[in-house]
């Protein structure tokens, strides 16, 4: 496996994971897979990280799963390189970022298309350069959306009725229309993504680590809840943050009008 074929830095308490296949537009194989549990499971046990960046080396941030040389053969290895993960650490619906009790924002440096579409959907956040373009190609290939993302969490974040057309008809969309849609949160010129991205996620290091790790559980499970089972799991999470270091921190430091200290505990 080359290790090379997913870079992982830490940066002012922020992890910068970039997919690095630039000459493959960054097409993804099992072995990067491996590696994005890998890297997920190092951030989740790295209190010094707060925020997370995925992005793309080069012009393109993913053109999908690597299916060259034999196309049957390629599918057939992926299906059982999923089948033989342990389904407890994978099966999250295959939404390496989502699991991440952290902010994810995604900076899209390019096309991201097949696969490279779904990976955006596992991040809290998104925002894009000016260069960049998204497509659920899968019906196109005669595929559906492979980790489930376009096909839920889509249609929360565009609305049922667009997230069908996009899904349905395989099309790819410009930046712009990301950004109107409300795909991405931010369209920027390519050469300043990265730092538009570092500023994004810098905001996330004002808050409790705590806090911010239950309201993200919050977020997400939000998605299947009843309103009722919603709200119970919010006053137990609720009840949890008023007992943390954390929360007295952050009235202590309110009320002596100074940046508070987090302890994560």
């Amino acid at each position: 496996m080359a290790r090379t074929d997913v870079l992982y830095e830490k940066k002012d308490q922020i992890g910068i994971i970039t997919l690095n296949r630039p000459e493959k537009m960054n097409a993804m194989t099992h072995e990067m897979l491996a590696l994005f549990l890998e890297i997920t499971e190092q951030i989740r046990k790295d209190d010094d990280v707060r925020a997370v960046i995925l992005t793309g080396k080069g012009k393109c941030f993913c053109a999908g799963t690597d299916l060259s040389g034999d196309v049957p053969e390629a599918v057939e290895t992926e299906l059982n390189y999923l089948k033989s993960k342990d389904t407890t650490i994978y099966s999250y619906n295959a939404w390496f970022f989502a699991s991440i009790p952290k902010p994810v924002i995604c900076a899209l440096n390019g096309p991201a298309v097949g696969a490279g579409s779904e990976y955006p959907l596992h991040c809290d956040i998104r925002i894009a350069g000016k260069s960049a373009k998204w497509g659920e190609v899968f019906v196109r290939r005669g595929l559906i959306p492979d980790t489930g993302a376009g096909t839920y969490l889509l249609p929360h974040i565009v609305g049922f009725s667009k997230a069908a057309e996009l899904c349905m008809s395989g099309e790819v969309i410009d930046a712009e229309e990301m950004l109107r849609i409300g795909l991405v949160h931010e369209v920027v010129p390519d050469d300043e993504l990265m730092p538009a991205a570092m500023k994004l996620a810098s905001k996330f290091l004002k808050a409790a680590p705590l806090a911010v790790k239950m309201t993200k559980q919050l977020l997400y499970m939000g998605l299947q809840r009843t309103i009722d089972h919603h709200s119970e799991a919010t006053r137990y999470c609720f009840q949890l943050a008023t007992k943390t270091e954390d929360m007295m921190e952050g009235i202590n430091s309110f009320l002596e009008k100074r940046d508070p200290v987090w302890k994560n505990r």
